[in-house]
Protein backbone atom coordinates (compact mmCIF):
# COMPACT_ATOMS: atom_id res chain seq x y z
CA UNK A 1 0.00 0.00 0.00
CA UNK A 2 2.87 2.33 0.95
CA UNK A 3 4.38 1.97 -2.68
CA UNK A 4 0.99 2.57 -4.43
CA UNK A 5 1.26 5.76 -2.47
CA UNK A 6 4.36 7.26 -3.39
CA UNK A 7 3.69 5.96 -6.87
CA UNK A 8 0.77 8.21 -7.12
CA UNK A 9 2.45 11.06 -5.17
CA UNK A 10 5.32 10.72 -7.99
CA UNK A 11 2.76 10.51 -11.07
CA UNK A 12 0.65 13.47 -9.51
CA UNK A 13 4.31 15.74 -9.36
CA UNK A 14 5.22 14.75 -12.93
CA UNK A 15 1.52 16.11 -14.35
CA UNK A 16 1.55 18.61 -12.16
CA UNK A 17 4.83 20.16 -13.55
CA UNK A 18 4.08 18.83 -16.89
CA UNK A 19 0.74 20.93 -17.39
CA UNK A 20 2.86 24.43 -16.39
CA UNK A 21 3.05 24.00 -12.56
CA UNK A 22 6.25 23.76 -10.49
CA UNK A 23 8.01 21.23 -8.18
CA UNK A 24 7.96 22.01 -4.49
CA UNK A 25 11.10 24.00 -3.11
CA UNK A 26 13.40 21.51 -1.57
CA UNK A 27 14.11 22.01 1.86
CA UNK A 28 16.94 25.35 3.04
CA UNK A 29 19.31 22.55 5.02
CA UNK A 30 20.76 21.25 1.71
CA UNK A 31 24.27 22.82 1.35
CA UNK A 32 23.76 25.59 -1.30
CA UNK A 33 28.19 26.58 -1.43
CA UNK A 34 28.48 22.74 -2.11
CA UNK A 35 27.05 23.04 -5.44
CA UNK A 36 29.61 24.65 -8.05
CA UNK A 37 28.67 27.59 -9.95
CA UNK A 38 30.20 28.08 -13.93
CA UNK A 39 31.57 31.75 -13.83
CA UNK A 40 29.60 33.60 -16.15
CA UNK A 41 31.34 33.18 -20.21
CA UNK A 42 33.31 35.25 -21.60
CA UNK A 43 33.15 36.65 -24.83
CA UNK A 44 35.67 34.68 -26.07
CA UNK A 45 37.53 31.49 -23.77
CA UNK A 46 41.42 31.70 -23.61
CA UNK A 47 41.66 28.13 -24.55
CA UNK A 48 40.43 28.75 -27.72
CA UNK A 49 43.31 30.71 -28.90
CA UNK A 50 45.72 28.30 -27.97
CA UNK A 51 47.54 27.22 -30.97
CA UNK A 52 45.90 23.87 -32.61
CA UNK A 53 47.24 22.84 -35.84
CA UNK A 54 45.14 22.89 -38.77
CA UNK A 55 43.86 19.36 -39.98
CA UNK A 56 46.05 20.17 -43.55
CA UNK A 57 48.06 22.86 -43.98
CA UNK A 58 46.39 25.50 -46.70
CA UNK A 59 48.36 27.44 -49.48
CA UNK A 60 46.37 30.38 -48.72
CA UNK A 61 45.49 31.87 -45.77
CA UNK A 62 44.46 35.34 -43.63
CA UNK A 63 46.15 36.57 -40.64
CA UNK A 64 46.58 39.60 -38.16
CA UNK A 65 49.72 40.32 -37.02
CA UNK A 66 51.52 42.61 -34.35
CA UNK A 67 55.30 43.20 -34.88
CA UNK A 68 57.33 44.31 -31.85
CA UNK A 69 60.24 45.64 -33.56
CA UNK A 70 63.69 46.62 -31.72
CA UNK A 71 67.28 48.17 -32.58
CA UNK A 72 68.87 45.82 -34.99
CA UNK A 73 66.19 43.88 -36.43
CA UNK A 74 65.08 43.83 -39.59
CA UNK A 75 61.85 46.33 -39.42
CA UNK A 76 64.16 48.94 -37.88
CA UNK A 77 66.51 48.95 -40.50
CA UNK A 78 63.16 50.38 -42.82
CA UNK A 79 63.01 54.57 -42.81
CA UNK A 80 59.14 54.70 -41.93
CA UNK A 81 60.02 52.72 -38.25
CA UNK A 82 61.48 54.94 -35.46
CA UNK A 83 62.71 52.08 -33.01
CA UNK A 84 64.37 52.86 -29.66
CA UNK A 85 63.66 50.08 -27.66
CA UNK A 86 66.21 47.02 -27.17
CA UNK A 87 65.65 43.51 -28.11
CA UNK A 88 64.98 42.54 -24.06
CA UNK A 89 62.62 45.74 -23.86
CA UNK A 90 61.09 44.11 -26.92
CA UNK A 91 60.67 40.88 -25.53
CA UNK A 92 58.96 42.08 -22.68
CA UNK A 93 56.48 44.04 -24.43
CA UNK A 94 55.85 40.92 -26.35
CA UNK A 95 55.25 38.69 -23.86
CA UNK A 96 52.70 41.36 -22.31
CA UNK A 97 50.71 41.95 -25.48
CA UNK A 98 50.83 38.05 -26.00
CA UNK A 99 48.93 37.39 -22.59
CA UNK A 100 46.16 40.18 -23.29
CA UNK A 101 45.93 38.68 -26.88
CA UNK A 102 45.63 35.10 -25.29
CA UNK A 103 43.28 36.77 -22.65
CA UNK A 104 40.62 38.23 -25.34
CA UNK A 105 41.68 41.35 -25.77
CA UNK A 106 40.17 43.05 -29.01
CA UNK A 107 43.45 41.76 -31.34
CA UNK A 108 42.17 44.81 -33.56
CA UNK A 109 42.99 47.20 -30.49
CA UNK A 110 46.20 45.36 -30.22
CA UNK A 111 47.47 46.05 -33.37
CA UNK A 112 46.95 49.82 -33.85
CA UNK A 113 48.50 50.04 -30.06
CA UNK A 114 51.59 47.98 -30.44
CA UNK A 115 52.30 47.17 -33.61
CA UNK A 116 55.14 48.98 -35.16
CA UNK A 117 54.41 47.56 -38.87
CA UNK A 118 53.91 50.61 -41.40
CA UNK A 119 51.79 49.17 -43.09
CA UNK A 120 49.30 47.62 -40.35
CA UNK A 121 46.73 50.49 -41.69
CA UNK A 122 47.18 50.60 -45.65
CA UNK A 123 44.89 47.94 -47.34
CA UNK A 124 41.49 50.06 -47.61
CA UNK A 125 39.58 46.47 -48.33
CA UNK A 126 40.61 44.95 -44.91
CA UNK A 127 40.72 48.27 -42.51
CA UNK A 128 38.58 46.92 -40.16
CA UNK A 129 41.13 43.83 -39.63
CA UNK A 130 44.22 46.19 -39.20
CA UNK A 131 47.76 44.34 -39.82
CA UNK A 132 45.85 42.12 -42.02
CA UNK A 133 48.17 40.17 -44.48
CA UNK A 134 47.03 37.23 -46.53
CA UNK A 135 49.89 34.65 -47.35
CA UNK A 136 49.76 32.94 -50.27
CA UNK A 137 52.46 30.45 -52.04
CA UNK A 138 53.54 33.45 -54.45
CA UNK A 139 53.81 35.94 -51.45
CA UNK A 140 57.39 36.75 -49.48
CA UNK A 141 57.04 35.92 -46.11
CA UNK A 142 59.73 35.20 -43.49
CA UNK A 143 60.22 31.15 -43.50
CA UNK A 144 59.64 31.27 -39.43
CA UNK A 145 56.45 33.64 -39.65
CA UNK A 146 54.62 31.52 -42.74
CA UNK A 147 55.63 28.14 -40.59
CA UNK A 148 53.73 29.94 -37.71
CA UNK A 149 50.85 31.02 -39.29
CA UNK A 150 50.42 27.80 -41.38
CA UNK A 151 50.25 25.94 -38.31
CA UNK A 152 47.75 28.07 -36.81
CA UNK A 153 43.75 26.82 -37.08
CA UNK A 154 41.33 29.37 -37.31
CA UNK A 155 41.07 31.76 -34.63
CA UNK A 156 44.24 30.74 -33.21
CA UNK A 157 46.97 32.72 -31.92
CA UNK A 158 50.64 32.26 -31.50
CA UNK A 159 53.63 34.30 -31.27
CA UNK A 160 57.23 33.72 -33.51
CA UNK A 161 60.77 35.31 -33.69
CA UNK A 162 61.58 36.35 -37.21
CA UNK A 163 64.39 38.86 -38.58
CA UNK A 164 61.69 41.70 -38.52
CA UNK A 165 61.09 41.56 -35.28
CA UNK A 166 58.35 39.91 -32.57
CA UNK A 167 55.85 38.67 -34.21
CA UNK A 168 52.09 37.51 -32.71
CA UNK A 169 49.97 36.42 -35.23
CA UNK A 170 46.07 35.68 -35.36
CA UNK A 171 44.65 33.35 -38.31
CA UNK A 172 41.40 34.30 -39.51
CA UNK A 173 38.38 32.39 -38.45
Amino acid sequence: MRSFQVGCLALGLMVSVACGGTPPEKPETEDKAAKPTKPAPKPCDPQDLIPVKPETVPESLEVQHILIAYKGSGAAKSPQINVTRSKEEARKLWEKVFQEARNCADFNKLVIEYSDDPYKMNDSKYNAFPGFYEITPKGVFDESFKKCAQGLSPGNIDKVESYYGFHIIRRKA
